[in-house]
């Protein structure tokens, strides 16, 4: 007879190798279910995300892509195009890791497709940024609207195929580890049924006292089901012997079943919600290209969003500037009711619209029964909504329209994810509508100009008809214009002649003109002197006579010296001039003028001159001087100034016979407060024997050579002179002189006798 340790070790023992193998096999099936989940985790969900992120990222450079066609800012551009080739390096990491770890053919073909897809995009990608480069902006907006489009959306397709074959192959990993889960289930109740039967046999062998624990243990697990969503009932352990053992297996093997259950169930749920939100970003990304103007995407939008959030209602804000600002205004609303006193438009931080539009974050408010605002509009009446959530849409760092959506039940965690994931696409397809409107508008525009090109040139070929016949008419006219030329040309050349013969007269002719008349200027001036011998009437006819006398002589001077010049006889002598003393060579003779017609009369050097200047200061003292009777002359009122300072980087250049500019250059300027010189006489005055007008002429009198004189002479220094003035204001003429050293007179003369 077998003890009863024996029995018990020997009935236990069965049953303890029965429970092992059940423990294998369960471990065995449980493994199998861990690699399915392991391959849904993963492997599937992996790839499913590496899908998703290269769609974000190619939908990134889509973006980019439509930005860099439309933008006008080199620099913005060139940002654009870097954000393009980041993202595609990017993309091409995703493709390539999707690549390595494909492992089926169908996967392999698609991915394959998919790449060859995106290698075509990045291709019209550089075309178009070669047309951008080449300034052909309708090239570029044909590639983009064309070519691009198209094959954005077979890749996406393609993309779309692969990623629900993916998540088929994920739905049937999953449920091949439901299938094994129920025959792991049945084999665990076939497994305890024998453990059981064998367990009662053992009892019944080993002792009968063990009956009422083993009847225990076989009604709980005659109560175990495993479909069930209750929690199953645990053994109660109370002691440590074989049958406790027995129950705390029991127990761990509930919890192994029950904590995997919860798993499978979270799983499930997750690739549930998953499923859901990629079925509506597609769906929705599918409407963003059936809209033509954001009008019809915001009703779009709400239409298809406000019933996947179980929104009950919902209103669509745009932004819009015009030219009170920028402000957001209502384009689109889904089954709500306008309230009187609603806004249609809200500025930035007005309202929970302006302040969601100027903060760029969300606004979710819990409306209390007592608030008396928005209501929802139904066919029974209308309704106060439980939840209010404010979204704004964001597009490049910038809010580009809010929306509001109101709801009867609470908002969930997995309708903000998917408002989370909608709000890039939103702002996207807001900015592709905007640039599809405007690519339509410049099409519209290059159709009209290209009208217009067609008239032109029909009317470029009638004209060219024309100016073929006129083409004809005016080679004969220059045959005749030709004949006309060489006959002119020959009368230029003797009056050419009978000039030079004229100049050359009155050139030599100087000693003959001023002998006699200095003789009569000397003799007056003694009839006046002596004025006691000639009486009263006799001085004053002395003294018309000298002064006749001396104004006849200065015209002969300038006519003789504009001979001189234009036969080419003057000389000019540069020498050293001291030009501190400028005050006093100026001063002598014109201070009596100025107190004769009660003017006053100023003069300033400079302190920053040159300490050596050579000139023909004879002949600068000659053009300062007529300068200052020209402007005592025309000045009735006012003041007369003069000044000598050094030549500024802005005055007109001063050159050296090498071409060189002077540095030492100085520039006199003399200033009036006279008659001035309209703005249509001022390049006439510097004409020989000319002045502004007739009555200027009869008033003031002159022969009209002082300032032909002057701008001959600064010719022959090497100078200039110029002319500012205003009609009734005043005038100021400027000489400006280099120096001249005495090694370079002959060039220089030569320099001012051609100018």
């Amino acid at each position: 007879m077998m003890s009863y340790r024996k029995k018990q070790l020997l009935g236990f023992g069965v049953i303890l190798f029965a429970l092992m193998i059940l423990l294998l096999i369960l471990t065995f099936m449980l493994d199998g279910v861990k690699k399915n989940l392991a391959e849904i985790m993963d492997e599937r969900y992996d790839k499913v995300s590496r899908a998703v992120t290269f769609r974000n990222n190619f939908s990134a450079i889509n973006s980019d892509l439509g930005y860099l066609v439309f933008e006008t800012d080199p620099l913005r551009s060139e940002n654009h195009l870097i954000e393009i080739r980041s993202k595609s390096e990017a993309a091409y990491a995703d493709l390539t890791s999707l690549q390595a770890h494909s492992g089926d053919n169908s996967g392999e073909e698609l991915l394959a497709a998919v790449r060859n897809g995106f290698d075509r995009y990045m291709l019209i990608v550089d075309r178009v940024a070669e047309a951008r480069a080449a300034g052909s902006n309708l090239d570029a907006a044909s590639l983009y609207v064309e070519n691009a489009q198209s094959v954005r959306l077979n890749l996406l397709r393609t993309l779309s195929e692969y990623t629900a074959v993916q998540e088929n192959k994920m739905n049937w990993t999953r449920m091949e580890a439901e299938r094994q889960f129920s025959r792991m289930l049945t084999v665990s109740a076939v497994s305890a049924a024998a453990i059981l039967l064998i367990g009662i046999l053992s009892a019944v062998w080993v002792i009968r006292g063990t009956g009422r624990n083993l009847r225990r243990i076989t009604d709980a697990m005659d109560k175990f089901d495993p479909g069930a969503i209750a929690p199953i009932p645990r053994l109660e352990v109370d002691s440590n012997d074989e049958i406790g053992n027995i129950a705390r297996g029991y127990n761990h093997m509930i919890d192994t079943l029950e904590d995997h259950n919860r798993k499978v169930r979270e799983f499930n749920q997750k690739i549930e919600e998953n499923h859901w939100l990629q079925t509506k970003l597609s769906e929705l990304a599918l409407l963003y290209q059936q809209a033509e103007d954001k009008d019809s995407l915001a009703r779009l939008f709400l239409s298809s969003v406000s019933p996947a959030v179980n929104a009950s209602s919902g209103l669509f804000y745009s932004r819009d500037t015009d030219g009170n600002g920028e402000r957001f205004v209502r384009i689109a609303a889904y089954a709500t009711d306008r309230p009187e006193g609603s806004n249609e438009a809200f500025l930035p931080g007005e309202g929970l619209i302006g302040q969601a539009a100027l903060d760029g974050r969300d606004i979710l408010i819990d409306v209390s029964p007592e608030h008396d605002g928005t209501t929802i509009l139904a066919g029974g009446g209308t309704y106060r909504p439980r939840q209010i959530w404010v979204i704004p849409i964001e597009a490049n760092d910038r809010v580009e329209a809010v929306v509001e959506l109101s709801t009867l039940v609470p908002f969930t965690e997995l309708h903000r994810q998917l408002m989370e994931q909608l709000r890039s696409t939103l702002g996207i397809a807001l900015q592709n509508v905007n640039g599809r409107m405007e690519v339509d508008r410049l099409l519209q525009e290059s159709q009209l100009l290209t009208e217009e090109l067609r008239t032109q040139q029909k009317e470029l070929r009638s004209v060219n008809d024309q100016l073929k016949q006129q083409y004809i008419q005016a080679d004969r006219s220059r045959i005749e214009l030709l004949e006309t030329q060489h006959e002119l040309e020959l009368s230029a050349e003797e009056l050419r002649r009978s000039s030079q013969y004229k100049s050359e007269f009155l050139a030599n002719m100087s000693h003959e003109l001023r002998t006699p008349l200095n003789s009569i200027l000397i003799l007056s001036q003694l009839i006046a002197e002596n004025a006691e011998d000639t009486g009263d009437e006799g001085r004053s006819y002395a003294e018309i006579i000298h002064r006749s006398g001396q104004d006849l002589l200065e015209i002969v001077n300038d006519v003789l010296d504009l001979s001189k010049v234009e036969a080419g006889m003057l000389d000019i002598n540069p020498e050293p001039v001291s030009l501190h003393d400028f005050p006093e060579l100026i001063n002598y003779g014109f201070d009596t003028i100025a107190k004769q017609k009660n003017l006053e009369f100023e003069v300033h050097v400079s302190d920053n001159l040159p300490e050596a200047f050579y000139t023909d200061g004879k002949r600068m003292q000659q053009i300062i001087k007529n300068l200052l009777s020209n402007a005592f002359k025309f000045t009735q009122s006012g003041k007369v100034s003069c000044s000598l300072e050094k030549a500024d980087a802005e005055a007109p250049p001063c050159t050296t016979p090498e071409g060189e500019a002077d540095q030492t250059a100085i520039a006199i300027k003399v200033s009036d407060t006279g008659i001035g010189i309209p703005e249509d006489k001022r390049d006439m005055i510097f004409e020989a024997f000319r002045q502004g007008d007739g009555r200027t002429e009869r008033m003031y009198g002159g022969t009209g050579l002082g300032l032909s004189i002057c701008r001959e002479f600064a010719g022959l220094l090497g100078g200039c002179l110029t002319v500012e003035s205003e009609e009734g204001q005043g005038s100021t003429f400027t000489l400006y002189l280099p120096s001249m050293p005495p090694d370079r007179l002959s060039a220089d003369a030569q320099t001012g006798l051609h100018q």
